[in-house]
């Protein structure tokens, strides 16, 4: 089936050929090239393109078999009146009259057809299936009869075109018998009946009132062309051959009838002129009519490119509204779709990619991506390589030197565009995370000021706990010796010796309780005594490692207290949880950073675990600690204070 539509269509093409050349050389005149030109060529060109566009709808080879057949009988008549040197119907002989009638009949019914059976070319009620295949039957019968019979009493040109209005009827018929639902829907086919059957009945009826004239064979032609036109609109409207046509497509369509338009006016007006005045004259009036011509061509053009592809407003119209568009786009994912889709639009292209090159790439794309890229512009900003704009081709043309400088216009705005949405992105992060280290503080400052009540209230209790009532047993001994001093001076001893303990237990609680709360050896010796002096106390071996230039510092009140109190913490936690059998502290100086390390070899702590007090320690003085620890491996905390004031340790060396 396929070969043999391909090769229909090549027929139609080679008739209309011949049909143009016969009409410019051997029978030269306006009326035959308007006929060849307006006649089977839309026909043939619908009927080619809608068979291109959907083969295997049967509209569509419909379309296609009424162009050709067109295309031959417009062929075969030009052929006839070449071989009598006339273009007289009528007194053509015999076998012409046959030929030509039967193609005529054939192409009748084809065009009624194609137009009663829209807009699936389908039978849908039995008597459209009775009526059409009557016809196949009748109408050649009977013209193949007529012609045969003498010279005609009428010519065939309006007895074909009476035959033709059966096809809008058909339709108007069909449409009237369609459910409502479906009708509300294909209402336009009705028009279409309306428009193809007036095109139709005008010349029938002027010609039958008034008489053969000279405007009988325009609107002839027009009858003719009434529907190519109709079919051409009602797939590119209403999807008729159900796929959806290209713009471009459409364009090219428009383009190609327009241009048809404008050389077949030329030529007429250059044969016209040829035919009644001199060459030099004709030459002139020949100038003087392309010339007064190609402006409304030029206007038909743009009008074209208006209805199928809208309003398109200039370059610099599109560069002020995408710059506006660019900014308000502060997300990269968001920026970069705006940018793939504004660069289609604006250059109409196929596909637009746009790679965007940041911690995490972006990629967006707008239409389908071919395999070719067309045209790839970088995008830079300040030396930086921020990403790539790259464009698949054009749905018109190729790419022009105004193109690429639009492009790379858009690529110096969107290189902007995408250095300020990074920057916001890194603003952004910095304020989430300053905002998270600002709750973070908060939350360390209240548990501080938690912490630092609790401890109060432990020296509380443990003022009147512990030291209060060692001071009453104090007080009582002393007072019971006294006592005793009155009635036995010799008994005295015991009890002096009893106050003299009760005094050394007081002595040792206020020098723990003072400890606890601000240990000597940090004021007195530093850092390192104090850390060492610590890890004696502890019932578990702590080695403590510290280098000489630890020892040979002494640092800042805070700090020193900081760093203090995260060891003393962390070997409480030691003893408390890990359950260790030893313990290593390390004492250093990295890059302007006193670093610590308490290691010990413990059960760890649970993964879930933060201990929220060594964090505290850490952040009051702009530090960092991490704790890496595993269950059975122990854990090691670790500890970078900044170094902000230090000074050495007068009379050290190490």
């Amino acid at each position: 089936m396929r070969w043999l539509l391909r090769g229909s269509a090549l027929i139609g093409a080679v008739c209309v050929l011949w049909s143009v050349v016969a009409a410019l050389t051997v029978l030269d005149s306006p009326l035959t090239v308007a006929v060849a030109v307006a006649g089977p060529l839309p026909s043939w060109l619908v009927g080619v393109f809608a068979w291109r566009l959907a083969p295997r709808h049967p509209v569509a080879w419909q379309a296609l078999a009424t162009g050709v057949l067109f295309a031959m009988l417009t062929a075969v008549a030009f052929l006839a009146a070449a071989a009598g040197n006339a273009f007289d119907f009528v007194q053509l002989p015999r076998m012409w009259r046959v030929l030509i009638g039967g193609i005529a009949a054939v192409l009748i019914v084809a065009v009624v057809r194609l137009v009663g059976l829209l807009p699936d070319g389908r039978y849908r009620f039995a008597w459209e299936k009775a009526v059409l295949r009557s016809l196949w039957l009748v109408v050649p019968f009977a013209l193949v009869l007529t012609y045969v019979g003498g010279p005609l009493p009428v010519s065939p040109i309006p007895l074909g075109l009476w035959l033709l209005v059966l096809g809008p009827v058909l339709l108007a018929a069909r449409y009237f018998q369609l459910p409502r639902a479906q009708r509300r829907l294909l209402r336009w086919l009705l028009g279409m009946a309306v428009l193809v059957g007036t095109t139709v009945l005008v010349p029938l009826v002027m010609a039958s009132r008034l008489g053969p004239g000279p405007l009988t064979p325009i609107l002839v032609l027009a009858a003719t062309t009434a529907v190519p036109v109709a079919l051409t609109a009602a797939a590119f409207r209403y999807r008729m051959l159900g796929v959806e046509v290209r713009r471009s497509t459409r364009y090219r369509l428009l383009w190609l009838l327009i241009a048809l338009w404008y050389i077949g006016v030329v030529a007429g007006l250059s044969l016209a002129a040829s035919r009644f005045l001199s060459l030099w004259p004709a030459m002139l009036v020949t100038v003087a009519a392309t010339l007064a011509v190609l402006p409304i061509q030029a206007r038909l053009s743009r009008a074209a490119a208006r209805r199928v592809f809208g309003r398109r407003p200039s370059s610099y119209e599109l560069l002020v509204h995408f710059g506006g568009t660019l900014e308000q786009a502060f997300d990269l994912p968001a920026l970069a779709d705006q940018l793939a889709g504004g660069l289609r639009e604006v250059l109409d292209l196929s596909w637009a990619r746009v790679r965007l090159r940041s911690p995490e790439p972006v990629v967006a794309i707008a239409g389908e991506p071919g395999a070719a890229v067309r045209l790839e512009v970088v995008l830079r900003h300040g030396g930086a390589d921020l990403g790539v704009l790259e464009c698949g081709a054009k749905t018109e043309g190729e790419f022009t030197a105004s193109d690429e400088e639009l492009v790379a216009t858009l690529a110096r705005q969107s290189a902007l565009a995408v250095h300020n949405a990074r920057l916001s992105a890194e603003l952004s992060a910095r304020l989430d995370q300053i905002e998270r280290q600002a709750s973070e503080l908060e939350a360390s400052r209240a548990r501080i000021v938690h912490a630092q009540d609790n401890e109060r209230r432990r020296i509380q209790r443990r003022l009147h706990d512990g030291i209060q009532q060692e001071l009453i047993v104090l007080l009582t001994s002393l007072r019971l010796a006294r006592n005793q001093l009155r009635r036995d001076p010799g008994q005295v001893d015991p009890a002096l010796g009893e106050a003299q303990e009760a005094l050394c237990r007081v002595v040792e609680e206020v020098r723990e309780a003072a400890h606890r709360i601000h240990p000597a050896e940090l004021t007195d010796q530093g850092l390192a005594a104090a850390v060492e002096s610590r890890a004696r106390r502890m019932p578990v071996p702590v080695e403590v490692d510290t280098d000489p230039d630890v020892r040979a510092t002494r640092f800042s009140v805070d700090l020193e207290e900081a760093a203090y109190f995260i060891v003393s913490e962390a070997l409480a936690n030691v003893l408390k949880h890990a359950q260790a059998t030893q313990a290593t502290i390390r004492l250093s100086l990295q890059a302007g950073e006193l670093f610590l390390e308490i290691r010990d070899n413990g059960r760890g702590f649970p993964p879930d675990a933060r201990p929220a007090g060594l964090h505290d320690r850490a952040d009051t003085v702009g530090g960092r600690l991490t704790i890496i620890s595993g269950a059975g491996s122990g854990t090691a905390v670790r500890a970078q204070l900044p170094v902000r004031e230090s000074a050495s340790v007068p009379g050290w060396s190490p």
